[in-house]
């Protein structure tokens, strides 16, 4: 009876040790994994984060698509010579998060559509041709002699310098875009000729965005 009890413990520890083993080497591979997936995460995350757009705009631009709908602020369409529409919307950007998970100030984004002579203005397009910029910041450069201090708005906005470009400096109308609630955005225009006049400015315009660069990039991570 003894020797019975004495195989029946060894079977027990045998597979005690076989269940340990196996969560080991279980626990090793997800480490593993982790290890070396990380870095590509890592990665795909800083591309995402320096995107500007968000991410429908990029699939609606290479379909050669319109913006259209509930999200459109503001919109002008102007009639160029040739018989082509430019219609010019503004609207809301990416959503941004700080470190700790709270979403960030909205962004607001100033989108001009170009659309063949005879082409309807729809959803449908084809548009033609495509500009992104920021609607709520400017990038400003400046005359000689002139600092980032010497350029303010009546609302309490103050250019920031831009990072080895002495004479460029960027300009966000957060203090703008705060005190208007209704949002004016046809406004825009004379915040940009009052900021044009002024004897530190040679010259001032939105913030452009690359958004064929940003298209590509998104093209070249998601192959990864």
């Amino acid at each position: 009876m003894s020797h019975i009890i004495e195989y029946e413990d060894m079977g027990q520890r045998e597979r005690w040790l076989i269940f340990l083993l196996g969560t080991l080497i279980g626990a090793g591979m997800l480490w593993t994994f982790k290890t070396q997936s990380e870095p590509a995460r890592t990665e795909k995350r800083s591309v995402r984060e320096s995107l500007n757009l968000p991410g429908m705009m990029y699939d609606f631009a290479v379909m050669q698509k319109g913006f259209y709908g509930h999200y459109v602020l503001f919109e002008s369409i102007e009639t160029l010579s040739d018989g082509s529409k430019v219609r010019s919307i503004v609207t809301g950007g990416r959503r941004h998060y700080n470190a700790e998970g709270t979403e960030l100030p909205q962004e607001y984004l100033f989108i001009t559509e170009t659309y063949a002579a005879g082409t309807p203005l729809a959803e449908a397009g084809p548009v033609t041709r495509y500009t992104f910029s920021f609607a709520d910041r400017l990038t400003i450069k400046l005359r000689k002699g002139y600092s980032a201090a010497d350029v303010t708005t009546d609302f309490g906005d103050v250019a920031t310098p831009v990072e080895n470009q002495n004479d460029l400096v960027t300009f966000k109308l957060t203090q703008w875009i705060k005190s208007h609630q209704a949002k004016d955005w046809r406004k825009l225009n004379d915040i940009i000729n009052g900021l044009s006049k002024k004897s530190a400015v040679q010259s001032v315009e939105l913030t452009k965005i690359d958004w064929q660069s940003e298209a590509e990039l998104i093209k070249q991570n998601s192959t990864k």
